[in-house]
């Protein structure tokens, strides 16, 4: 521009020039039309050297246009029907915002593989409702009522079986064993479902702590019909320090190992065997495989709950029953505690009477040693009495013998032995 702007200039000098000679001879009209002449055919230059500029700026964005143009349809191609080409995934992956393409892969499905694939998950899935907000809930029983915001209609059909977590990431447990995080607050039945709203059902009765937990959660929820499924491929392509920050202590060893080398010890059912060309092999063909690799256990959550539910129910009927039995032991340790009481009070008595029997024994045994000292001192007195009865007799009969008289039969011996003689 600003040399198309100095030729003009320089071109001019010229024409003026010209211009002060031919006003000499010329009519000043013919001057002016030279003049307008040469200056229109300058402007004319100028306005195609414009129209080229500006059409090869145009013509170059337009070609520029048309090779991102190319670009866009054929990574709109690949997205649509899948591409093997290099050089589109590494475009795709690269882009703004960028499609989600493994590192390694060689190849990218088509959206109708996609899709397919996203029904077979959401089949296998089953319906989800999230940003579920609570509207009120039953301290006594756990019933609770809810609000779908989305999809309208909410779809949710009534006597459904769903599983409700709260909606957030998950945490371990603190310290001192108290839940983190989003938790998982149990199995309900839909009760009645009209519109976006439901009125959920505890399936099984709930404790004190469930009823607490269930009070205290303000939202939102997700609702699963389905129990979520435990899959390798969530947890595949976390570190170390996440497996450890998301899995318990006592399980993140078998998050960790799986997909390495198994060990000797470990149990067949945990071992994948692999042929030379990292082909799996059928569980019977084991001996025979290359290579083994270490695979953990995947966990129905639906029976462990359950089965978890039915452990806390037993455990809460033992509790019970612990309880029923600690209150009859009580009673009869209170019963035992009066029993033991009234005893005591017995046995003082008894002691009293006791003491009271031991007094009338000495006095007995007083009186008893008086009475055979007195027994002692009359068969004392009365054999001295028979001795001298005995006596009394023999003179008697000595007497009679020698006044003639008839000796009369001897009087009988004891203490009436006096009063016989005549």
């Amino acid at each position: 521009m600003q040399t198309i702007l100095i030729i003009s200039l320089v071109l001019l000098i010229p024409a003026a020039v010209l211009a002060y000679f031919a006003a000499r001879t010329w009519h000043w009209g013919h001057v002016l039309v030279v003049l307008g002449i040469y200056a229109s055919t300058i402007w004319f230059f100028w306005l195609a050297y414009e129209t080229l500029r500006i059409n090869a700026i145009y013509r170059s964005q337009i070609n520029q246009l048309d090779r991102e143009l190319a670009n866009v349809k054929g990574r709109n191609e690949a997205l649509a029907k899948g591409t093997e080409d290099p050089s589109i995934i590494a475009q795709l992956r690269n882009d703004e915002p960028p499609v989600l393409v493994a590192e390694d892969a060689e190849s990218m499905p088509s959206l109708a593989d996609l899709d397919h694939q996203l029904l077979l998950a959401t089949r296998v899935r089953g319906p989800v409702w999230r940003q579920v907000a609570p509207a009120g809930i039953d301290p006594q029983t756990g019933a609770v009522q809810v609000n779908i915001p989305s999809p309208v209609p909410a779809g949710i059909k009534p006597e459904t079986v769903v599983f409700v977590f709260e909606e957030g990431p998950a945490q371990l447990p603190a310290a001192d064993g108290r839940p983190q995080g989003a938790q998982y607050l149990g199995e309900f039945r839909v009760s009645e479902a009209a519109g976006q709203q439901a009125t959920l059902q505890p399936g099984l009765p709930m404790d004190e702590f469930e009823r607490a937990r269930l009070g205290a959660s303000r939202g939102p929820w997700v609702i699963y019909e389905t129990m979520p499924a435990d899959r390798h491929e969530v947890f595949a392509d976390m570190s170390e320090e996440e497996l450890k920050q998301k899995v318990p202590p006592q399980s993140v060893e078998e998050y960790l190992r799986h997909g390495k080398a198994a060990g000797p010890d470990d149990p067949p059912e945990r071992q994948v065997g692999l042929d030379e060309n990292g082909v799996r092999l059928p569980p019977d063909q084991l001996a025979k495989a290359a290579k083994k690799i270490y695979q953990r256990r995947l966990r129905d959550y639906a029976t462990e709950f359950d089965e978890s539910t039915r452990r806390r129910i037993v455990m809460v009927a033992e509790i019970e029953a612990v309880k029923k039995d600690i209150e009859r032991l009580l009673a009869s340790l209170d019963s035992a505690n009066k029993l033991q009481t009234f005893r005591k009070g017995e046995i003082q008595r008894l002691n009293t009477d006791l003491a009271g029997i031991g007094k009338e024994r000495q006095a007995i045994e007083r009186h008893l040693t008086q009475v055979g000292q007195q027994l002692a001192r009359v068969r004392e007195l009365l054999d001295a009495a028979l001795k001298r009865n005995s006596e009394l007799a023999a003179q008697l009969a000595t007497r009679q013998l020698r006044s003639g008289r008839a000796v009369s039969p001897a009087p009988p011996a004891g203490p009436l032995a006096l009063g016989t003689v005549n």
